[in-house]
């Protein structure tokens, strides 16, 4: 039988609690050595050896990178390293890689087991990567050989040359001294020139399987391309000095099919890299795919969710395009003064007429800076910003602009045209935007009938079976079902938010739009002084662009 322990009983009767153990301390234990992969890596677009030497200025060569993470995982880190640095060093125009990985010591033991730096960037650079410095080296001159005769052989030259425009000012106070004037005139000596190239040829494919990486360092959210499929394209901008060449960027495209008988150019992927940005390769890249399309007498071009800056480059490009091609310019000018008399009729109309056609919505950012309240109209006619669907449709075939596109560009050149100083014209306009956004933020139900008996279906092909599909309209209901909604008209009824946040949400997307509308009109009249295009308030945006360089504040 088991022997009980006693316990021993104090005076007052109740039973002494049992001694706490002590908890034993661990010595030896680290704690997590880590590193942001953003902080610690480094990338050098080199173009010839002597670059690579220690004495060689890597400032002129050398970027960080902006989304690291999508190579170590989502936290971004870098586990089990002190003092860790990783050069990554890039030919500038094959990009075939060397890593130099360096740290002052390893970690002997934490939460997390040391990341495999090789391993990972292995997953993502191949067969291009290598740890060995002088191999690397040693083939830069061979690679740019094998560069130079893929671009003569396989590419398409889409763009006539041109002389690359620099900060000189910049490069002035780098160098100083009998120097200087040798520096600027090599600067200047530099051209630049858009090429396309194919994907179904195999050396093509190969050499942009080692560019792919770049659009995971420096494009929040991109994905590689499936690069099999013979409908993608690459537009390549390069800048040519001495006869070298090196890509300064380039533009990932894809040939849809557009029913009957066209095709519609959708833009995947843009990117200039860091070194270069500012220099206008941007520009010449989406110039060049518009000039293709026009040239190809494709449907349109479109674009696959283009950052903030990158849509704000397209509308005023877009917007130049409109004001500048003689077949069109005329239309344009006349259809905006025509739509701008009825932005003072509609003036008129609520400056005379009762109060009871606005619907009060919250205070929000006007467009000419002020708070004031937006309203929603409530008249019958459609929305007073919208173009004339007669030039929509000439502009898509003349320009090939899309048609959400067009209506951005629209909603800008009658920006451009409204007098600054008219507060009660300024609001009207405003009422067109928080009609028009309202439409877009909860009126979605029409479109989501419209596609509710939709569905799509997987089709196999030579290249690759998960990339084509067809869109069929099919029946919701078995035969025999009750009248009760199908389970996909359930799915797509939509849920209407509270009134509070759906101000809210109006309001943001009005600031959103309007600043959009003032960055682009500063830099619109910007190119319009340069080129000669007339537009009525381009004094007041050159004024407002030079207020906001000296404040260094950003557009409103």
């Amino acid at each position: 039988m088991a022997c009980k322990s006693k316990m021993k009983t104090p005076v007052d009767g109740r039973p002494e609690e049992p001694a706490k153990r002590r908890k034993v301390g661990f010595t030896g234990v680290a704690e997590t050595v880590s590193c942001k992969a953003n902080d610690c890596i480094k990338v050098m677009f080199v173009s010839s050896p002597d670059e690579m030497q220690e004495t060689s200025d890597k400032e002129e060569i050398m970027c960080d990178v902006q989304f690291a993470e999508r190579i170590f995982g989502e936290d971004g880190w870098i586990y089990g390293y002190h003092d860790l640095e990783i050069d990554l060093w890039l030919q500038s125009n094959t990009f075939h890689a060397y890593v130099d990985i360096r740290f002052s010591g390893k970690a002997a033991s934490g939460k997390s087991p040391p990341t495999d730096i090789m391993s990972k960037l292995k997953e993502t650079f191949g067969d291009g990567l290598t740890d060995d410095r002088e191999a690397f080296a040693k083939s830069i001159s061979g690679n740019s050989l094998h560069f130079e005769k893929m671009i003569l052989e396989k590419s398409e030259a889409v763009s006539t040359s041109w002389v690359v425009e620099n900060d000189s000012h910049h490069l002035e106070d780098r160098v100083g001294g009998d120097e200087s004037n040798i520096r600027l005139e090599q600067v200047l000596m530099k051209s630049g020139k858009i090429v396309r190239l194919e994907l179904s040829d195999p050396d093509v494919r190969a050499w942009h399987a080692r560019l792919n990486p770049l659009s995971l360092f420096y494009i929040e959210g991109a994905r590689p391309i499936v690069d099999n499929d013979p409908l993608w394209e690459v537009y390549l901008s390069l800048e040519i000095q001495d006869n070298r060449k090196k890509v300064t960027g380039f533009c990932n495209v894809y040939r849809f099919y557009h029913y009957p008988d066209s095709t519609r150019l959708r833009v995947s992927q843009i990117l200039v890299l860091p070194l270069y940005q500012g220099m206008g390769y941007g520009l010449h890249l989406l110039e060049s795919v518009n000039e293709t399309a026009v040239a190809r007498g494709c449907y349109d071009v479109t674009m696959e969710e283009p950052s903030i800056n990158l849509q704000k480059m397209r509308d005023i490009m877009d917007v130049l395009r409109l004001l500048s091609v003689p077949t069109l310019s005329e239309q344009v000018k006349t259809s905006v003064n025509r739509s701008i008399e009825r932005l003072h009729s509609r003036k008129a109309f609520i400056s005379s007429g009762p109060e009871d056609h606005k619907i009060e919505m919250g205070s929000a950012g006007s467009s000419n800076g002020s708070r004031t309240e937006p309203s929603q109209y409530s008249w019958k006619e459609g929305n007073i910003l919208c173009p004339p669907r007669y030039l929509r449709d000439e502009v898509r075939k003349t320009l090939k602009i899309s048609k959400k596109q067009f209506k951005r560009c629209w909603e800008q050149l009658l920006f451009l045209h409204l007098d600054p100083e008219d507060k009660e014209l300024q609001e009207v306009f405003q009422e067109g935007l928080v009609q028009r956004l309202n439409s877009e933020l909860f009126e979605k139900d029409k479109d989501m009938e419209k596609h509710a008996n939709k569905q799509i279906f997987d089709m196999e092909n030579e290249y690759n079976d998960s990339v084509t599909f067809i869109m069929l309209r099919v029946r919701c209901k078995a035969p025999g079902r009750s009248n009760g909604p199908s389970p996909m008209e359930i799915e797509t009824r939509s849920v209407q938010p509270p009134a509070e946040e759906k101000v809210k949400a109006l309001q943001e997307s009005l600031s959103e739009r309007e600043e959009d509308l003032f960055g682009v009109a500063c830099g619109v009249a910007r190119h319009c002084m340069r080129l000669g295009i007339p537009i009525p308030t381009i004094e007041y945006w050159l004024k407002r662009e030079v207020d906001q360089a000296v404040d260094g504040t950003s557009s409103p």
